[in-house]
């Protein structure tokens, strides 16, 4: 049997795009403020403006449950397909070798 816990990490990112930029992007419209809000959020949504900033705002639990081992290894399949290859005795070892020494 595993416990599944699942989260969620955000973030807060910023980006900055010069006015003039976007001005000459659009030449043949008379921008208002609202018409550059709206490019920008279209240049963001496109990936086509580099981040400005970003920071962690933490990590939340939204949902646990209990799994047997079989609805786990499923699970597991599922969530991580690049390693269907492996053998259930090597997803088990994986499974069971839980702790993050990383601290």
């Amino acid at each position: 049997m595993y416990v599944i816990v699942t989260t969620v990490q955000t973030f807060r990112h910023r980006y900055c795009i010069p006015v003039e930029e976007l001005r000459r992007l659009n030449l043949e419209v008379e921008a208002t403020n609202s018409d550059l809000l709206n490019w920008a959020r279209d240049e963001v949504t496109m990936e086509e403006v580099k981040e400005f900033s970003q920071e962690h705002l933490g990590e939340q639990i939204i949902d646990s449950r209990i799994m047997t081992q079989e609805e786990t290894l499923q699970l597991f399949d599922e969530d991580n397909s690049y390693l269907r290859s492996w053998t259930p005795e090597q997803k088990i070892r994986y499974l069971d070798s839980w702790q993050d020494n990383r601290a």
